[in-house]
């Protein structure tokens, strides 16, 4: 399942350098007060696209339990003075539940 995600990340990474090479290409071309427009347009398709992405990630059952917890754990850590060393078992469970909750963003993001 990793070695697929891995794939279909390096496939959108190659698109998205394709697409910057010629969105800058264009953006040369253009006059200063169109390129300002061009600007305003980006700033608008980006915020909207975060406000989209906000939502479905909220969409998801325990998505927002799940990342408070993170949060929170992550503010314990940093007040605690000594760190206890994690049994390598913990470790792994941890990261395999980690990569489930993603495996659903992840499908979630492909398919919308």
């Amino acid at each position: 399942m990793a070695a697929y995600f891995q794939g279909v990340m390096m496939a959108a990474e190659q698109k998205h350098s394709i697409y910057l090479s010629e969105a800058e290409s264009r953006l040369r071309q253009l006059s200063p007060e169109r390129l300002r427009v061009a600007v305003a347009f980006l700033a608008y398709l980006q915020e909207t696209a975060e406000t989209r992405v906000t939502e479905e990630l909220l969409s998801i059952p325990g998505f927002a339990a799940s990342f408070l917890e993170t949060e929170n754990s992550k503010e314990q850590l940093d007040d605690t003075t000594s760190n206890q060393i994690a049994e390598d078992d913990e470790v792994w469970q941890a990261y395999l539940a980690s990569e489930k909750k993603w495996e659903e963003v992840y499908r979630r993001l492909a398919n919308s």
